[in-house]
């Protein structure tokens, strides 16, 4: 081969022949070898390896081996693309406009809990008082008319005033009344305690996802088997790895070959497994640290509070509740009639609707001329709503929450299952996989059997009457081991080094 010709091979528009590729499998059914797509597309057999990985993780390909050692490159959802075209953007459209709007929504909402937490506590605490001194003041001030005085306040506003400005000021130092011996020594120690609203946040939106940084833990614990295990992997122990079911893993895999420059191969006798030579070629061969233990995920928790904090803020939102369903039903009663006839005059209504009575003629005094929408709306709806939000918000959050627990325990659960097929050389009872941790414990009772199910009926296992029989698994892993053995990682040592910028 010339030098120009050699050059044109491997300089080339990678673009382009992805797309040539794309069109050769449409072509040839979907399904083809590399060989097949040599004939469809007249490209030379270096390009297309080179470019096979890209268009298998794009378009989610599926390896199958023949009978004959072959790979073929399958595509049982057909040629979509799962990175362009119509769909893949508009739902990545979809995914940030959502992230964002619950960005601005939950942003939104704290300011709304900062305002309601103190300036509505100010507003409550500033009525509260106002009505306590009218009461005393229609004690102090009210003649001898005993009925009149009830009737215009009297002992059931001071009682009703007295008992809301008590409440008050308890569920405001809730941080102190509710703690216990041990919480008041920790909260002595520590130099600052937590901020409240940080402590309220947590209860209404949680503390984020624990496992944000999975990926990036998945493929340090995927690329560390590789390098403990002489750069090669079967699917199972892939699966093993990452928790995810073989369809799942299958197409997670082929990103994996893009990325890091591997390629799917077939053994003499007929077992696939993937290669990654290039992560074999470290400046210290030889020197391979153990292969840590498989990491699991973790479940999420509703909140970083103690318990009693949480109880105590449904508590505040239940006051909140019926602070705002009281101002509201006597908005929609009473009115704008805050006031009652007596001998002397005006006076303000007494018994239930006091406080009612008062907080109008407060914002009287302060300049409103029409305080009933006032009443009704800021202190009668928003605080319904804001309460109702409040209950939801963390309600909601629970049940997803709980959910996607759920699905956590299943995937560290199929971790477990798997590795321990691989470990009992294929042989294995579904009863004999117990989970010692809460991390794989689903809650469903037929849970380890359902995995089961599954990865027999992916890798053709024989059901017996003891368990499982998983053949082609220990096969394909017995296979690999060997090719493992004739691996000499020296091999792949960087050489010795021809020049130093440092020397």
């Amino acid at each position: 081969m010339t030098q120009e010709k050699q050059k044109k091979i491997y300089d080339y528009d990678r673009t382009k022949v992805q797309q040539k590729l794309v069109k050769g499998f449409k072509r040839g059914g979907a399904e083809s070898t590399a060989a097949d797509l040599a004939g469809l597309t007249g490209l030379p057999l270096q390009q297309i390896e080179a470019e096979l990985p890209a268009v298998a993780d794009e378009f989610g390909a599926r390896l199958k081996v023949t009978e004959k050692g072959e790979i073929l490159y399958s595509f049982p959802r057909g040629m979509k693309s799962r990175q362009t075209g119509f769909g893949p953007s508009a739902k990545k459209a979809l995914r940030m406009l959502g992230k964002a709007v619950v960005t601005g929504a939950k942003a939104i909402f704290k300011v709304w809990i900062a305002v309601m937490l103190v300036g509505y506590f100010v507003i409550f605490l500033a009525i509260a008082l106002f009505a306590l001194l009218a009461s005393v003041a229609v004690q102090q001030g009210g003649g001898g008319n005993s009925r009149d005085n009830r009737r215009g306040g009297g002992l059931g506003g001071l009682w009703l005033t007295t008992s809301l400005f008590n409440t008050l000021i308890r569920i405001w130092f809730y941080s102190e009344l509710f703690k216990g011996p041990e919480q008041r020594a920790f909260d002595s120690e520590r130099k600052a305690k937590r901020p409240l609203h940080k402590a309220v946040f947590s209860h209404v939106f949680g503390d984020g996802d624990p496992n944000k940084e999975w990926e990036t833990i998945e493929k340090r614990a995927v690329l560390a088997f590789l390098q403990t295990h002489k750069g090669l992997i079967t699917l199972p122990e892939f699966m093993a790895i990452t928790g995810k079911e073989a369809e799942d893993a299958e197409l997670l895999i082929n990103s994996y070959l893009l990325e890091f420059e591997g390629s799917p191969e077939v053994s003499d006798s007929g077992s696939l497994y993937y290669s990654f030579p290039k992560l074999l070629m470290r400046a210290t061969p030889g020197t391979v640290k153990p292969m840590p233990p498989l990491p699991l995920k973790r479940l999420g928790v509703f909140s970083s509070n103690v318990p009693k904090a949480d109880r105590t803020f449904r508590l505040i939102n239940a006051f909140n509740v019926a602070f705002g369903g009281y101002f509201l039903y006597n908005a929609v009663i009473v009115g704008s009639s805050i006031y009652i006839q007596t001998a002397k005059g005006l006076a303000l209504r007494g018994g239930f609707a006091f406080i009612y009575s008062a907080a109008g003629y407060l914002l009287q005094l302060l300049g409103s001329i029409n305080p009933i929408p006032a009443l009704f709306w800021g202190l009668g709806i928003v605080p319904l709503v804001f309460s109702g939000l409040f209950f939801a918000i963390p309600i909601l959050r629970s049940i997803l929450l709980g959910r996607r627990n759920e699905a956590i325990k299943f995937e560290n659960l199929r971790r477990i299952f798997y590795g321990r097929v691989i470990k009992n050389k294929g042989e294995l009872k579904s009863e004999e996989v117990h989970a010692s941790i809460e991390e794989a414990r689903p809650k469903e009772p037929s849970a380890v059997e359902r995995i089961a199910k599954g990865l027999a009926a992916w890798s053709g296992a024989d059901v017996t009457a003891s368990g499982y029989e998983f053949k082609e698994i220990d096969r394909v892993q017995k296979d690999v081991d060997k090719l493992r053995s004739a691996v000499d990682e020296t091999g792949y040592a960087p050489g010795t080094t021809v020049f130093d910028t440092d020397a």
